[in-house]
């Protein structure tokens, strides 16, 4: 049986990824492209994951599944990984909203990956519990800063995505110009 922790050291993290950026992904026709970029990370090969209650979450919205071939899912059922999503869903959930990040918050905290969220609040609260929280934007201008993508491309991705309802800290047009003011760039 393999480990799904990273080795200590190591400069290629396992992502998991939140409902938000693959939904958004998924109705802009584009799921394809966040697979693409986030594979690799300077040259290093990375395994992206998402919980089997984030894939329930977009089954909701009856959309099209096919093409996230480049995520593994998992799911929340070890005894660590119940008694970190109960503290998760004491910290991020409602009654009835934000299930998906704490199954992907307590999944990153048992096996050392980074958490791809979008919803600023998870994050914020993640990263004060110590994880490597990420947004998706992040993600995509790492890899226009490893020349995986083009800036045109980048800005294409996330204004389609923009278009679909994500909500995003840059209007239309602007993902490098944001990027670049934030220091991902």
């Amino acid at each position: 049986m393999t480990s799904d922790r990273r080795p200590p050291g190591s400069s290629d993290p396992l992502l998991i990824w939140d409902t938000s950026p693959l939904l958004h992904a998924i109705k802009a026709g584009k799921i394809e492209i966040p697979g693409d970029i986030a594979q690799s990370r300077r040259g290093g090969a990375r395994r992206n994951v998402t919980t089997q209650a984030v894939i329930s979450e977009i089954d909701c919205f009856r959309l099209p599944l096919a093409g996230k071939e480049w995520l593994s899912i998992v799911h929340v059922d070890d005894l660590h990984e119940i008694n970190a999503l109960v503290e998760w869903m004491n910290r991020v959930s409602g009654a009835k909203s934000n299930h998906g990040e704490a199954t992907v918050l307590a999944w990153a905290e048992v096996h050392d990956a980074v958490a791809i969220v979008d919803d600023a609040d998870a994050r914020r609260i993640g990263r004060a519990a110590g994880l490597d929280v990420r947004g998706s934007l992040r993600v995509i201008a790492e890899s226009v800063g490893d020349g995986h993508i083009t800036r045109y491309a980048s800005t294409a991705l996330v204004d389609a995505m923009i278009d679909t309802g994500a909500r995003y800290p840059c209007a239309r047009g602007q993902f490098v110009g944001w990027a670049e003011r934030n220091g991902l760039l």
